[in-house]
């Protein structure tokens, strides 16, 4: 790279032997591994100006001749006399104009100067200087070129072509640069995708050991919830759990006697509401007068007569004194057509006789007693406790099983989009090193 640099400072310099460009030709495309296309793109990216010599130095060389020719057509201009007579006012006007236009000229030359060093600024700074240049001479000639020009009309021509033609090779150059540029930027982008890849490996790596570890977790949660399963199938096989089974079939059985009874109570006095509410109006009609216990037995016989029966004190007080009242009442005053009148009394003699309700109550209180009974002797079984915490287990792990499942299912998703996206990039990297390095990867 130094010796190409060298070349151009003794182009610049004026002297320097042509060099001819071997024109490139067609190779097949190399096989690089991906960490070598990185060392490539970052090679040529340090070296720009030697991917696209053959560009620029047709171009230098025309700057050196160009330069060349301005500078020998500065120094006739200096010396240059009119090539006959000329009016005495404009021929000092000219002169002056020359002076000081051959002065622009010679700073503007100055300006064209060789790259310091291999460096892609240094071709950016020789393009902004011959843009410099064009400005100036073109200044120049438009400040002086009129008056210089009514005597030195000949030089005058050749300065402005030679203008011109710089002005095209500097259009060159920066066309080139451009393209240079754009050939780094397309290094840059391609470099930035071999980054994006590689994050995206790592990510899609992060993704599969999550993966794993759900996974695994979930084998973990299954193997416990088997054994578990398993345990709690064996415990309901064990004769104890069985008993314990069987007296919950006996408590249902007495529950449902519970309200078997209960019904029994409610029919009895059921079959009493009509003579109840007769007698209720007489009362409030004071037809007929009864104590305040008789009157409380009613209320509460009409409101809930089930729960009444059951609550009321042993030997039910309140019922047998409404049903003795009623009892008069049927015999007495109360309006009823006869056959009614006798099929009421004759139903609450058998309750008062029989003790047909307290025997049902007493009967309740028996069935409830065992069903307490039963209930505790359940509940003091350790296999109930050792059920409930197997059940509970179970229902916690097929939670914890199905949230690791919906993980699972959302990692999955993440590596699939993940993977699509490494493809993509992979196949936007082999036409970018296709493009800018005319090569291949392998094992992208």
């Amino acid at each position: 790279m130094k010796m190409v640099f060298d070349k151009l400072k003794s182009i610049f310099g004026g002297g320097g032997e042509e060099e001819e460009v071997e024109e490139g030709r067609e190779r097949e495309r190399e096989k690089l591994s991906l960490e070598e296309v990185r060392k490539r793109i970052v090679d040529r990216k340090s070296h720009p100006l030697q991917e696209i010599e053959k560009d620029y130095q047709p171009i230098l060389e025309k700057v050196s001749n160009i330069r060349g020719k301005i500078e020998s057509l500065n120094k006739d201009l200096v010396g240059a006399e009119p090539g006959g007579e000329v009016h005495p006012n404009i021929y000092k006007s000219a002169k002056e104009g020359k002076r000081l236009l051959t002065d622009k000229v010679d700073r503007a030359v100055e300006k064209m100067k060789a790259p310091q060093g291999p460096t892609w600024n240094g071709l950016l700074d020789l393009n902004e200087s011959l843009k410099c240049v064009v400005n100036l001479l073109r200044n120049a000639r438009a400040a002086h070129g009129r008056q210089v020009g009514a005597v030195f009309e000949n030089e005058m021509s050749r300065l402005g072509r030679l203008t011109d033609s710089l002005q095209s090779v500097s259009r060159e150059l920066d066309d080139s640069l451009r393209k240079g540029k754009a050939t780094v930027d397309d290094l840059d982008e391609t470099m930035e995708k071999i980054k994006e890849r590689k994050n995206l490996l790592g990510r899609k790596n992060d993704l599969e050991k999550k993966l794993g570890e759900f996974r695994g977790k979930k084998a973990e949660v299954e193997g416990e919830l088997d054994k578990e399963r398993e345990s709690l199938a064996s415990l309901e096989k064990s004769e104890r759990f069985e008993e314990l089974e069987e007296v919950k079939d006996r408590i249902e059985e007495l529950t449902r006697k519970k309200e078997e009874i209960r019904k029994g109570i409610g029919s009895k006095i059921s079959e009493l509401a009509r003579p109840l509410r007769k007698m209720s109006k007489m009362i409030e009609r004071d037809e007929h007068m009864v104590s305040s216990t008789v009157l409380e037995a009613i209320d509460l016989y009409q409101k809930d007569p089930v729960q009444t029966a059951l609550e009321e004190e042993e030997g039910l007080p309140k019922l047998n004194a409404m049903l003795q009242e009623l009892e008069s009442v049927l015999e007495g005053e109360m309006k009823l057509g006869e056959r009614e009148r006798e099929k009421r009394l004759e139903e609450v003699q058998d309750i008062i006789e029989n003790e047909k309700i307290e025997k049902l109550r007493e009967d309740y209180h028996r069935t409830e007693s065992k069903i307490d009974e039963l209930k505790k002797k359940r509940k003091k079984s350790p296999l109930l406790e050792k059920k409930e915490r197997l059940e509970g287990s179970i229902q916690s792990k097929k939670s914890e099983k199905s949230e690791i499942e919906e993980r699972i299912e959302k990692k999955e998703e993440e590596l699939e989009e993940v993977s699509e996206q490494i493809d993509e990039k992979s196949l936007e990297i082999r036409e970018r090193v296709e493009s800018a390095l005319n090569a291949q990867v392998e094992n992208l």
